[in-house]
């Protein structure tokens, strides 16, 4: 069996725009896992967990994740320091609305907090920099 830390590199691995695996992505939950986006609140659970994935692709194909240090803790828990990087070519929602596409590049902060068990991640919560990353990408209002 895979340890918690190469279970975490590898669903970053298959969610690399540039070689996206949704599938996989998927298989690496627990079917009662989910991914929470604390900046929004949005939450995705089971299969649903592909749609974040999918949806940023289109908005940024070329969006990558730098990640910094990964960090193994007791109980399953996995911490990511990273960067999200990459150019805004598609609409983006906002809670002020749609931000069309600026051709913008940005390098916005982000730490990932996982839990695993037997393999699988139970959850995924991503803390984004929400607002650097729209204030980079041109909007008023990040």
């Amino acid at each position: 069996m895979s340890t918690n830390e190469e279970v975490i590199r590898e669903l970053y691995a298959v969610a690399e725009v540039a070689s996206l695996n949704a599938e996989r992505f998927v298989d690496l939950f627990a079917s009662d896992g989910y991914f929470l986006d604390m900046a929004t609140g949005q939450k995705w659970t089971g299969a649903e967990v592909r749609q974040p994935i999918e949806g940023l692709g289109s908005i940024f194909p070329d969006l990558h994740r730098e990640l910094l240090k990964v960090y193994s803790a007791a109980d399953g828990v996995v911490v990511v320091e990273l960067r999200l990087q990459g150019t805004h070519a598609g609409d983006f929602p906002t809670p002020g609305g749609v931000l069309r596409a600026t051709g913008k590049r940005f390098d916005v902060p982000c730490c990932d907090v996982f839990v695993v068990e037997q393999g699988k991640v139970k959850s995924f919560h991503c803390y984004n920099m929400r607002s650097v990353w729209l204030s980079q990408l041109g909007d008023g209002n990040g």
